[in-house]
C-alpha cells in the first residue's frame, strides 16, 4: 500500500513538472476550465503532505466548499494530498513561481525564503496554543505576511498544528541525556538540527514522506511529530515511546504567490479571503480536541511519558543557546517580539 502510493506520487510528481515545463505561466496556478454557460471555470490546486482523514485536509474541504459556494461555481478547487505533487521544498517552489496554486507548511519549511520565521522554532518558545493563536491573529501575523510578500508569497491564513513530541523505539525521554546517541529526523532546518545536537541526539534531515520506512529499517531510531500525525499516518507501528517534551507548538503557514493574488480579480480574492477565514477559523476551533483523542489513542498503543516540570527545565537550559546563535538571522526586533508575545 505504501509502496504503491510512493509511486502513485512520483508519477504525479513528473507530471507535473511536465506540465509546468509545457504551459509555464499560462494560468499562474489557477487553471481555466471547461466554460459552463455565460462563465468560465477557474481551478484552485492545492498540493499538501497530509492523508485526506486529517482535519487540516478537511478544512481545505471546507475551504473548497465555501468558495465554490462564495463564487457561485466559479472556482473550484482541487486538493492533492499526500505529497503527490512532491516534496514540501518543492511545492512551495511551485507556489513561489506562481504554477502551483496553494500549499502550506510550518514556518521551518517556510524559513528557505524568510528567515525571521525560524523565531517559531525555537525551542520551548510557545508557551501554548491560545498565546500561538492571539499572536497570529495579531501583529506577528501582520509581520509574516510581510515577509511573505517579500520573498513572492500571498499569506492566506493559518493553521494550529500543536505540539510536537519526541518519539523513538529504543526508550521514553525523561530528560536530555536520554537523548544521547538516538538517530531523531528532524525537518530540514538548522534550528531543529541544532537543537537536538544541544539533546545529544544525532539528527537526521528527511522528509515525512520516507519516514515510515526510515524508522521501520533502522535508518533512524526516532523522529519529533505531533500527537494527531502519528495517529493518521500510523507511525505509532514503527515506535514504542512518546515523550511528551513538546518543544515546539507548530503551525501551517498557506500561502498563494503573490503573481498568482494578483492576477485574481478583486471578487476572487474576496471570496477565496471569506472561504479561508471560514476554514482556518474551523480548524482552529477542532484541533485541540483532535489533539486529544490522539493521545487518548496513543495511550493504548504505545508507551506514553509526560516530563516532570524539574525535567521541562532541563530541556529549557540545555537548548537555550540556540537562541543566541540564531539571534542574527531571525533579527533581534522579531525575536524581542516573538518572545513577548508567544511565551
Amino acid at each position: 500500500m505504501r509502496k504503491a502510493r510512493r509511486e502513485s506520487g512520483v508519477r504525479r510528481r513528473e507530471f507535473l513538472k511536465m506540465s509546468l515545463a509545457a504551459g509555464g505561466a499560462a494560468a499562474l496556478g489557477l487553471g481555466a476550465g471547461a466554460p459552463a454557460i455565460g462563465q468560465t471555470t477557474k481551478t484552485i490546486r492545492f498540493g499538501h503532505m497530509l492523508p485526506t482523514d486529517q482535519i487540516h485536509h478537511k478544512a481545505i474541504v471546507v475551504f473548497a466548499d465555501e468558495i465554490a459556494k462564495l463564487s457561485g461555481g466559479r472556482i473550484k478547487v482541487e486538493i492533492f494530498p499526500s505529497s503527490q505533487l512532491g516534496t514540501i521544498p518543492e511545492m512551495l517552489q511551485s507556489v513561489q513561481a506562481g504554477s502551483l496554486t496553494m500549499s502550506m507548511a510550518v514556518p521551518a519549511w517556510y524559513s528557505s525564503f524568510m528567515k525571521p520565521v525560524d523565531a517559531f522554532t525555537l525551542p520551548y518558545i510557545v508557551a501554548n496554543a491560545d498565546k500561538l493563536h492571539a499572536a497570529l491573529d495579531g501583529n506577528i501575523g501582520g509581520q509574516i505576511a510581510k515577509m511573505g510578500e517579500g520573498a513572492g508569497f500571498k499569506v492566506l491564513g493559518f493553521f494550529l498544528l500543536g505540539g510536537r513530541h519526541i518519539v523513538n523505539k529504543v526508550r521514553p525521554v525523561n530528560k536530555p541525556a536520554d537523548c544521547q546517541g538516538l538517530k531523531l529526523r528532524v525537518i530540514n532546518n538548522p534550528v531543529y538540527l541544532q537543537t537536538f545536537r544541544l539533546l545529544g541526539a544525532n539528527p537526521v534531515a528527511m522528509d515525512p514522506s520516507e519516514l515510515y520506512l526510515a524508522t521501520q529499517q533502522g535508518v533512524v531510531d526516532g523522529f519529533e511529530y505531533p500527537l494527531p500525525d502519528l495517529v493518521a499516518q500510523k507511525m505509532y507501528e514503527v515506535i514504542k515511546y512518546v515523550s511528551l517534551d513538546q518543544h515546539t507548538t507548530d503551525f501551517f503557514i498557506i500561502s498563494t504567490s503573490k503573481k498568482t493574488w494578483d492576477a485574481m480579480s478583486p471578487d476572487e480574492q474576496k471570496w477565496v479571503q471569506s472561504a479561508w477565514k471560514t476554514a482556518t477559523d474551523w480548524q482552529w476551533k477542532e484541533q485541540p480536541a483532535e489533539i486529544e483523542k490522539a493521545l487518548a489513542r496513543l495511550k493504548t498503543l504505545v508507551a506514553v511519558n509526560e516530563i516532570t516540570p524539574d525535567n521541562k527545565k532541563l530541556f529549557i537550559e540545555v537548548t537555550r543557546p540556540v537562541y543566541k546563535q540564531f539571534e542574527p538571522t531571525i533579527g533581534k526586533d522579531f525575536l524581542d517580539l516573538a518572545i513577548k508575545e508567544l511565551g
